[in-house]
């Protein structure tokens, strides 16, 4: 079978797509740009923020992410989840608590649930039949007073989803029989009174059940008691001593101690088969009703919710932390715009966080604008090294990523067009330097990309064509911008290679480019060099700031020429 003719089921609670249709479609689609997407992951961090979203389920969030979605329906349907679960914290710690309960009891312990052979394995499979009970019964009250709250469709199904298991005949006759099976235990059986026959030396040589009562038996023990059941306490809940062995493990394990064991309460529960046939046959009721209501379906939600509950809890941490994230307005696809205000990036963020926590010096994040529309919409960034050139670009990746994934973004406010894809060049720092069949390759990839681009695509280029000298590639550079500029590309170029901004804007005078060319800077603390990490609009400064990097590292350039005078008398 053909890889994009491959689709899941889908579940009966779908938290991700409005319909079928939309499941197989996007699908197909997920599978269509697969091989593409494998730079992006790469470039854009997305192994990180899908870990960041959910770790124990990375995979999927990371899946999620690169379907880079094209469907305006179903990415409001996502946005309107998270607005209800959001609005409704109450519903959204709820679930996350119940649909784990669900699952964890059903894998832990109704699936392994089989006719009792004990009080104990009778009363474990009573008790997790009402974990279940306790859940549906949870959401069932939340929906009677709150259910009405629900504005997403969503939201609504899933509640819909928890009312059809309340009202399932099969869950009615589970609950019936469960109660009937705890009712059993609890009130039929206090006490049995087991008769022992002796030989002549005293030893037990058969015995016999002569009583069960709903009463406890509590007679005084007699010196023979205590001589027969090795002087066990008596007291008014204890009639013996234990029906118990004990053994020890052998072997080398530092940890072995003696462990209780009570092989007589099978034999009784096998001996009590006049009564306990009964409970046997509502556990066997009641594991038919259980299969019966389509509980399995609540596994397809499971790393649904977590894509959700993950998304939630970065919205949280980030607000805490005094950043913005908002839910994306979404524009179509011929707008070919967008305009993004207070932009962070999530994956600096969440490391800016964990360094904070081990170091005195704090990392900030700074939140940036951005706009692409007619004034401009290809952007050289320049400036000094260490500005934050590449979180911005990443930035503006991850915006449109997880606008497109349908997730709120981290922008304080945001509307944007859709992409048909993200393209990414980010070569990495064992790359650089000039190295011919390196540059044949940057060459070759970025003749892939522009066979393949269009003008709703969205190019992302980090530190681009630095194989060969700095003059052949600032002119290379340029002619690349001009090709995609023709083309009606949006992106963003960062380089330091400052030659290059100038030149590109001479191309705007060219009436057949689709995408005007912009120039913009990071901003750097005139008098002290000192990186402000905003950017702006304008063309780069003469100066590189290398004194600061120097004094970053520890080079002291005024020490190191006292050092040489010294040196050479």
């Amino acid at each position: 079978m053909r890889p994009d003719t491959v689709t899941e089921r889908a579940p009966i609670i779908d938290l991700l797509y409005p319909s079928d249709s939309k499941r197989i479609e996007l699908g197909r689609r997920r599978t269509k740009i697969s091989e593409q997407t494998d730079t992006l992951i790469s470039d854009m961090m997305l192994e990180t923020l899908a870990k960041l979203i959910c770790n124990s389920n990375a995979y999927k969030m990371q899946q999620i992410l690169t379907e880079l979605c094209d469907d305006i329906e179903t990415i409001n349907y996502r946005l309107d989840i998270i607005d209800d679960l959001i609005t409704m914290p109450e519903l959204a710690d709820m679930l996350q608590k119940i649909v784990r309960t669900l699952i964890d009891n059903d894998k832990g312990n109704i699936y392994k649930i089989t006719s009792p052979t004990s009080f104990t394995t009778l009363d474990s499979a009573v008790t997790a039949f009402e974990a279940y009970i306790e859940c549906i019964e949870l959401m069932h009250a939340f929906n009677e007073r709150k259910g009405s709250s629900a504005k997403s469709q969503g939201v609504k199904k899933m509640l819909d989803f928890f009312e059809r298991c309340y009202n399932d005949k099969h869950y009615k006759s589970l609950c019936a029989d469960i109660s009937e099976l705890r009712e059993k235990i609890k009130g039929r059986i206090k006490s049995i009174v087991v008769a022992i026959n002796l030989d002549e030396s005293l030893k037990p040589v058969s015995a016999g059940i002569v009583e069960i009562s709903d009463k406890e038996y509590t007679p005084k023990p007699t010196v023979l008691d205590r001589i027969i059941y090795r002087g066990a306490k008596f007291n008014d809940k204890n009639v013996m001593g234990s029906l118990k062995q004990r053994y020890i493990y052998e072997g080398n394990d530092k940890n072995s101690k003696d462990k209780d064991v009570n092989p007589s309460e099978k034999a009784l529960f096998e001996e009590l088969d006049f009564i306990t046939k009964k409970y046997v046959e509502l556990i066997d009721d009641a594991l038919d009703d259980y299969k019966a209501i389509g509980f399995k379906d609540v596994y397809s939600i499971e790393y649904q919710l977590d894509y959700y509950m993950g998304i939630i809890a970065l919205i949280k941490n980030a607000r805490a932390k005094g950043l913005a994230m908002c839910r994306p307005k979404i524009l179509p696809m011929s707008e070919r715009r967008a305009v993004i205000k207070g932009l962070f990036d999530p994956v600096y963020f969440s490391e800016a966080a964990i360094y904070n926590i081990h170091h005195k010096d704090k990392r900030e994040v700074i939140t940036n604008d951005i706009t692409f529309d007619e004034n401009g919409g290809f952007y050289i960034l320049t400036g000094a090294n260490n500005g934050g050139k590449t979180t911005f670009v990443r930035a503006v990746g991850l915006c449109q990523l997880m606008a497109q994934a349908g997730l709120y973004v981290p922008a304080a406010e945001c509307e944007l067009s859709l992409c048909d894809m993200i393209y990414t060049h980010f070569p990495k720092e064992e790359q650089k330097g000039i190295d011919a069949s390196r540059f044949t390759s940057e060459i070759k990839q970025f003749k892939e990309i522009s066979d393949v681009i269009t003008n709703h695509s969205l190019l992302l280029m980090n530190e681009s064509i630095q194989s060969t000298t700095p003059r052949e590639c600032v002119d290379i550079a340029v002619s690349l911008v001009n090709i995609f500029a023709v083309l009606g590309v949006r992106g963003v170029f960062a380089t330091h290679l400052v030659d290059i901004a100038p030149k590109a804007l001479k191309l705007n005078a060219d009436d057949t480019l689709n995408t005007r060319i912009e120039s913009i800077t990071v901003s750097v603390d005139e008098s002290t060099g000192k990186r402000l990490y905003k950017i702006a609009k304008g063309l780069p400064g003469d100066h590189s700031y290398a004194d600061t990097i120097f004094e970053k590292f520890g080079l002291d350039f005024e020490a190191l020429k006292a050092r040489a005078k010294k040196m050479n008398g």
